[in-house]
């Protein structure tokens, strides 16, 4: 809306100076009237009227000149001067310095009775006066503005007051007042045109149109913005940038619409009338829009084209807005596209652009997109703040949003209880008369009365206050108190889990290295050497299972700690396949199981490799305990229709009914026989991994995959 601002600012301009340029003060000298008159000709060809071409470095020198040419008594020009050096001031943002400028204006203005002249200071200091937040002075201008258009219905200040009240109302989001502020705009200008034929007229009533169409957009009616727009280029053939500007909102509507192909041409239309006028800004707006329409649809490829488009743009332009909503827009593709980390650095660069522009929804939705990407890289502490600025924005805009809805019910109120009123105020004055001599009576009790009241009220409100107080302490009191309470039941859940993995599953392989042992002990003279030499080998393999069971209750508990971190890097697969097949050769032979190696659809994994061991051989120890005598049981790494990677073990045993397995996965029933600690294990340290468990059983084969996200 600043741009669609700065054309109409700039198209209203031209009307307003063409039409000044017209009118001439009555001056005794003749000379020195014609010589004001030419130099503030010149003055508007330093503007761009009509050719275009800018130059308020100058424009600022040629108004000084001007002022210093000025009889002190001639008011008139003294106010014109004074406007096109606080014009020129603010077109190179010296708004302070523009501020005080046109408040010069105003005052030789009206020391001039010439309303035409307020009026163009007015409208200029209303949108500055918002700027700068000085909403007193804004409103007060407006105000002076809506008083002047009662009493003077000249053509030129309706349609200066007009677009002032409609921008304003605009940028409020009060939409009914802007649609009425417009079409009246549209009105008079319309009325100009058809007895001037001023192409300036023209042009502006294509920048009112468009007006309208944004109107329309903000209120989700694309249908009606696109008639609007459509309706808009038939006024702007003379105005290359109003046109470009119809170009890119058509393309809006239409995707709006659903209609891409009607979007596309109008794109085409627009970057072939950029590719002649250099203005590279408002095409950066129709690639966004571009941008963001595949991005709705997840087609991220077409939207990269018309975002990294716009990003080299942007860098040419420089322009806070258009830089906001490129680097929104990246932000959000690589979001989709799981960069989060290029996402954040996009959201960043945004953020404070965001905040410079004060639009409190667009910084609630780039604070949750920021904590999103946050979110994917388990940055919680950046993600949870980034939340809570979320919900403090969301908040302050759902306040305002009902303050507006009630400002606007009571505007509507308070003027149906103005029209009543009027028939009943001269039955009221009646009653009155008669109630006077009553109240007069009355009036002493009900100060006594008030009086008690109010001490009444006073000390209910310190009793409240004190009761207050006292459930605030203990609130804050109760919530240690959960804190505490919390802690301690998590750090007795971690050592029951830890006693409970000790009792069932280092029981049995120290027992088993205790029988071969004692076996050695009691019948060493029994046994041939080759029987020692394969007890031996047992002894070490249970010994090593020992061992990695050992490790593995270490690296658990490790897990439990908060300040646990993984070491990532690039894992292969078969090493690790092999490594875990090897330690569980023993126990596979024992029910002469083969351990084979299937599916491959990748080498490398980026992960921790010390939890993926871990994870995989607790997996291929639970699948040997369960299958079959003489089977098989694979291990494959695949990707599955999604593209996920995944590692599963599949055995060959007893068919594992739905509800088993489901009780397996939430932790319901462990039992050492079936899974041990391994698939809690499993579980838990999966779950570090940004992995879920899955457990697939028929009466063939049972499955159990490690899906990595």
């Amino acid at each position: 809306m600043k741009k669609l601002e700065k054309k109409i600012f700039k198209g209203c301009f031209i009307l307003f100076m063409l039409g000044l340029s017209s009118f001439c003060f009555a001056q005794s000298n003749h000379a020195v009237d014609e010589k004001l008159k030419e130099w503030n000709t010149h003055c508007d060809k330093l503007k761009g009227i009509p050719s275009g071409i800018e130059n308020y470095p100058e424009l600022i020198k040629a108004a000084k000149i001007g002022l210093r040419i000025t009889p002190s008594t001639n008011y008139y020009y003294k106010s014109v001067f004074n406007f096109h050096l606080a014009g020129g001031y603010e077109s190179t943002y010296k708004i302070d310095s523009a501020i005080h400028y046109y408040e010069v204006s105003k005052k030789y203005a009206e020391k001039a009775n010439n309303n035409s002249r307020i009026v163009f200071a007015l409208r200029r200091l209303a949108g500055l006066y918002d700027n700068k937040q000085m909403s007193a002075q804004g409103n007060e201008a407006r105000n002076q503005l809506i008083e002047i258009a009662k009493i003077d219905r000249d053509e030129e200040i309706q349609v200066g007051v007009s677009i002032v009240l409609g921008e304003y109302y605009f940028n409020a989001g009060m939409w009914e007042k802007a649609l009425q502020s417009y079409l009246v705009y549209i009105k008079y200008l319309k009325l100009d045109y058809a007895k001037t034929k001023n192409s300036a007229s023209r042009s502006n009533i294509g920048v009112g149109y468009l007006a309208i169409g944004e109107i329309y957009q903000n209120l989700k009616r694309p249908a009606e913005s696109l008639s609007y727009f459509k309706e808009s280029t038939g006024y702007l053939d003379n105005y290359q940038e109003g046109l470009e500007t119809a170009y890119k909102d058509l393309v809006t509507s239409y995707i709006a619409l659903k209609k891409l192909d009607s979007g596309l041409y109008y794109y085409d239309k627009l970057n072939k009338s950029v590719y002649k006028s250099k203005d590279i800004t408002i095409l950066i707006d129709g690639q966004v829009e571009l941008g963001r329409y595949y991005l709705a649809i997840n087609k991220l490829r077409e939207a990269g084209k018309f975002l990294y488009e716009a990003e080299r743009n942007v860098n040419v332009s420089q322009e806070k807005e258009d830089l906001y909503n490129v680097k929104m827009a990246l932000g959000d593709l690589m979001l989709k596209q799981g960069k989060n980390g290029e996402a954040i650095n996009n959201y960043k660069m945004a953020l404070p652009l965001a905040l410079y522009f004060k639009n409190k929804a667009s910084i609630a939705m780039l604070y949750y997109s920021l904590s999103k990407a946050e979110r994917n890289l388990n940055l919680t502490n950046d993600a949870y703040n980034h939340v809570l600025e979320y919900a403090k924005y969301t908040d302050s805009i759902k306040t305002e949003s009902i303050s507006k809805n009630i400002i606007e019910m009571e505007a509507r109120f308070q003027n149906g209880i103005k029209q009543q009123r009027i028939s009943v105020l001269n039955n009221e004055n009646e009653i009155k008369n008669i109630q006077l001599a009553q109240e007069k009576r009355t009036r002493w009790l009900l100060i006594g009365v008030s009086i008690l009241s109010f001490f009444a009220l006073g000390l209910i409100y310190l009793n409240v206050r004190n009761k207050q107080k006292a459930n605030l302490l203990l609130n804050e009191k109760n919530s240690e108190l959960d804190v505490i309470n919390a802690k301690l039941n998590e750090s007795n859940q971690t050592k029951t889990k830890l006693f409970s993995i000790i009792s069932h599953d280092l029981r049995s392989p120290v027992s088993q290295l205790f029988t071969f042992l004692k076996l050695q002990e009691q019948n060493a003279a029994l046994i041939s050497e080759e029987e020692k030499n394969l007890h031996q080998q047992k002894l070490i393999h249970s010994s090593t299972n020992l061992l990695e069971t050992m490790e593995d209750l270490l690296l658990w508990s490790k897990s439990q700690m908060e300040n646990f971190a993984l070491d990532i890097y690039d894992v292969e697969i078969a090493q690790l396949f092999e490594h875990a097949s090897n330690l569980m050769s023993s126990q596979a032979d024992v029910k002469q199981i083969k351990i084979k190696t299937g599916a491959m659809a990748f080498e490398y994994l980026e992960s921790d490799e010390n939890l993926l061991s871990i994870i995989l051989r607790n997996l291929l120890q639970n699948a040997i305990n369960n299958s079959h005598t003489h089977s098989e049981v694979v291990l494959n790494a695949g990707l599955n229709d999604k593209n996920q990677k995944y590692i599963s073990v599949i055995n060959s045993g007893d068919e594992i009914p739905a509800i088993v397995i489901e009780d397996l996965i939430n932790n319901v029933n462990v039992k050492s026989k079936s899974s041990g600690y391994g698939l809690l294990i499993v579980k838990e340290l999966a779950q570090k991994l940004n992995a879920n468990l899955q457990i697939v059983s028929n009466s063939e084969i049972t499955t159990v995959s490690v899906l990595f996200s």
